[in-house]
């Protein structure tokens, strides 16, 4: 299990649960709940399409005092059962097989103010419809065509890729150059260039992803892929979702491609 700190992000009185559902479902079924909806801008009440939309598994929290007596909460998030989806062309989405617990939702997209809050899922689907503020009209046409060279590269340096990349891994490394000269769209355009269509495992910002869902994710937003066909990094292997020599169908399934894809999302 791998676990990130917040500290103070979220101040639990202070967040409003989006969901609830009721009955534990046992770790060896697969899980039912899910997490479905509409995002809508509040300017005209149409779709926002390519929101990006995180639900990070809380593990455990705990209060903490600072020294000047100030109250703030220290969460734990497990990556393993994070997951991550995207709204499509009319703002639908629709985020499957999430584990029994609370998760910390944050949405986002160009152009619009951030959404936060929790949701607590147990044995039922979910479903909602969520407003997101306009910040600027103008933004709504905006294309990215070149980031700071400092910001990527410390972006990269953070999640390990750089590091994998230099010591000569059996990987296939496309970092914010490579992506801005095939001037792609979406993900499913940077992934088609290397002969990476469905039949993989997708791994975003560390959080599993399916494809249908990671697909139409705008490119802009991407700073590096990795593409591994064999021999796979040891901390993405064997995950939850991840294949392992004991999972049904042994070895054959360790020689499904996994994706690692990295976004300015931290």
């Amino acid at each position: 299990m791998k676990r990130l700190s917040v500290i103070a992000a979220f101040v639990l009185a202070g967040i409003t649960p989006v969901g609830r559902a009721a009955a534990q479902v046992a770790d060896s079924v697969p899980p039912p709940a899910g997490f479905v909806g509409k995002i809508r801008s509040a300017l005209d009440s149409s779709g926002v399409k390519s929101a990006d939309i995180r639900l990070m598994f809380v593990d455990s929290a705990r209060k903490v005092v600072s020294k000047s007596g100030v109250d703030s909460v220290e969460i734990f998030v497990d990556t393993t059962r994070s997951r991550i989806g995207v709204t499509d062309s009319v703002g639908n989405f629709a985020i499957r097989q999430l584990r029994a617990g609370r998760y910390l939702m944050e949405i986002r997209r160009i152009g619009y103010a951030p959404l936060s809050g929790v949701v607590t899922v147990d044995s039922t689907m979910l479903s909602t419809v969520l407003t997101m503020d306009v910040v600027s009209r103008l933004l709504a046409t905006v294309k990215v065509t070149a980031v700071s060279n400092d910001r990527v590269k410390e972006r990269l340096d953070r999640v390990g890729f750089l590091n994998r990349y230099h010591s000569g891994g059996s990987g296939t490394f496309i970092d914010r150059a490579d992506i801005l000269r095939r001037k792609p769209i979406t993900v499913a355009d940077i992934l088609n260039s290397y002969g990476i269509h469905d039949q993989a495992e997708f791994i975003m910002d560390r959080m599993p992803v399916d494809y249908e869902l990671l697909r139409d994710y705008p490119a802009d937003l991407v700073v590096g892929v990795e593409i591994y066909r064999h021999n796979r990094p040891t901390e993405f292997n064997g995950t939850r979702r991840g294949a392992t020599i004991m999972s049904s169908g042994g070895m054959s399934n360790l020689m499904t491609p996994q994706v690692l894809i990295w976004t300015f999302i931290p």
